[in-house]
């Protein structure tokens, strides 16, 4: 599976750029959006995996964009960044559907393992829909019997199923 594409979402150009660029340069695919009203736009397409989101922005919260994102149905995870570490702010975030919560400043060593978290949930995620595509398309297997007992014994299962 590729490296996971990331969008970061924050209204402070200075850190959405410290931050992309410490994300480029561990080998993620990163585009950046400047708020909510941008980033919705680029969530629409589709091929976010993840999106590390500021919660206060000029043009909304980032909450709302989650909730949003949520409820269209895209399947992007949600990391929130914020300045106030409050514990009603996390847990609305958490209950909201985001993956985690990161309070600034963010050190790179923890955006890269909060980062790789996902990547290995997704990877997994992605594994399991395979192998469930997998097994769905197998059928139970079909035995041929030749001696009289084991013809016995087929039909008898074949009553009882």
């Amino acid at each position: 599976m590729p490296a996971i594409n990331i969008l970061v979402i924050d209204d402070e150009p200075a850190l959405r750029q410290i931050v992309a660029a410490v994300l480029s340069k561990a080998g993620y695919q990163v585009d950046q959006a400047s708020g909510v009203a941008e980033a919705t736009a680029r969530l629409a397409r589709g091929d976010v995996d993840l999106a590390l989101c500021d919660i206060k922005m000029q043009d909304g919260t980032g909450l709302d964009l989650l909730r949003q994102s949520k409820a269209a149905g895209i399947d992007t995870v949600f990391v929130m960044v914020t300045a106030s570490a409050s514990m009603e702010t996390a847990v609305e975030a958490l209950r909201g559907g985001a993956y985690d919560y990161i309070v600034k400043p963010v050190r790179n060593e923890e955006l890269l393992n909060r980062v790789a978290q996902v990547e290995a949930m997704r990877g997994l995620s992605h594994e399991n829909r395979l192998l469930r595509e997998a097994i769905k398309g197998r059928s139970a297997a079909v035995f041929r019997f030749r001696s009289p007992c084991m013809l016995q014994v087929e039909r008898l299962v074949g009553k009882v199923a």
